[in-house]
């Protein structure tokens, strides 16, 4: 989207930010908690928060939703090229704090399965066939 003066619009773009959080979010939040996913995140903000600053929250995070509103705000703050970086950079560290609590491979099942990652697809099929 565009705003009027023909300037991307970058709440549109921030918007898109978030989805992979939601999915990560819906899968992860029965596992760990809504309370537990927001530790987490906030873990992997203090940790990319030399880089960017400006991510921190201003408040501590009460719920996934509260968390994203609040992230596409700061998000929306900045240009788009330095929204997406930023964005990278935290889901790259929440990934890898949950790795070292959870493991790797489980890590990667769960993050598999949010995204739907054709990828890790048939190596999950084989894991469901195998159980059965």
């Amino acid at each position: 989207m565009t705003k009027s003066t023909g300037a991307p619009d970058s709440a549109a773009g921030s918007g898109n930010l978030l989805q992979p959080w939601r999915r990560i979010a819906q899968h992860l939040c029965p596992l760990i908690g809504e309370s537990g996913f927001c530790a987490l995140f906030g873990r992997a903000t203090h940790v990319v928060a030399p880089e960017h600053a400006w991510l921190a929250p201003h408040q501590p995070c009460r719920s996934p939703e509260q968390l994203f509103a609040s992230l596409e705000e700061r998000l929306a703050s900045v240009d788009a090229q330095r929204a997406a970086a930023a964005n990278e950079a935290l889901l790259r560290t929440f990934t890898q704090l949950l790795s070292a609590l959870i493991g790797e491979k489980l890590t990667q099942r769960l993050l598999a399965s949010a995204t739907g990652s054709a990828e890790a697809a048939p190596g999950q099929q084989k894991n469901a066939q195998e159980q059965k």
